[in-house]
């Protein structure tokens, strides 16, 4: 697995196949693994990427890992792309990765030909989303006072809004999650503490797909479609995917999305 020395970490990426770029970014509690079956469909027509992000699968973190944000996750993006000298790539990203690609699109467009964005967890553009979050918070903050353990709550969907759809992640790939519980602190809340640039939306240059299923849960799906009303340059699809994430339920649906953006 090549690795990449950048910006305080050390970066992982499996690819697949040859063409143009597609970087897969996946969701917290996974790794470039997530990808495995979408990137093979990709194959066939670009060049599949797929990473582990920062804290998670063989990439390092930092010493004392306990904060990250949106902007270092899609500089590290950038970094990656910039390295591979291939031209501006497709993004394919997933849940909190959704949020990464989101930036990299408003930021370095001219890094990006266009993202599939699959259920990015932007509660922020809820106004009905605030009273979910607190439940949350409250629910953090009993099990830290209790002793319990907050990965066990995170997986177990014990944290609806800011860990929604985390049990749709498979459960052999989520279970590295036990092993880098700093990873899983690193994130929680990250999206909610991107300063979302209203303006760049609406003023946003790349091609966006916006992918939601039937299993998604509520507040995803309403974020998806406040994103979809906001987002320059894009449209919302549903895909059959189950009870499953998208990607993981329909790799060949995701990939075709990709294929149409490269």
């Amino acid at each position: 697995m090549p690795v990449l020395a950048a910006r305080g970490v050390e970066l992982a990426w499996t690819e697949r196949g040859e063409g143009p770029p597609a970087l897969l970014v996946h969701e917290t509690a996974a790794s470039a693994e997530v990808w495995d079956e979408v990137a093979a469909d990709l194959s066939a027509s670009a060049r599949a990427i797929a990473y582990d992000r920062r804290g998670w699968g063989s990439s390092s973190a930092p010493d004392d890992y306990r904060r990250t944000t949106v902007e270092e996750q899609s500089e590290d993006a950038a970094a990656l792309i910039e390295s591979l000298d291939a031209g501006p790539a497709a993004l394919c990203a997933a849940g909190v990765g959704a949020v990464i690609a989101l930036d990299l699109v408003l930021r370095r467009p001219e890094l990006v030909s266009g993202a599939v964005l699959i259920e990015p967890p932007l509660l922020q553009l809820l106004p009905t989303a605030t009273e979910a979050l607190s439940d949350d918070r409250l629910r953090l903050e009993t099990v830290v006072g209790e002793g319990g353990n907050v990965i066990d709550l995170y997986l177990s969907g014990g944290l609806p809004a800011l860990g929604a759809g985390v049990t749709r992640v498979p459960e052999r790939i989520a279970a590295q999650a036990r092993e880098r519980p700093s990873s899983v602190i690193a994130e929680l809340g990250l999206p909610a503490g991107w300063r979302m640039p209203l303006p760049r939306l609406a003023g946003a240059e790349r091609p966006s797909l916006i992918v939601v299923s039937q299993s998604t849960p509520p507040l995803l799906r309403a974020a998806a479609e406040a994103l979809a009303g906001r987002l320059a340059e894009s449209s919302l699809r549903e895909v059959d995917s189950g009870r499953q994430a998208p990607h993981v339920g329909a790799p060949a649906m995701i990939a075709a999305l990709v294929t149409d953006q490269l």
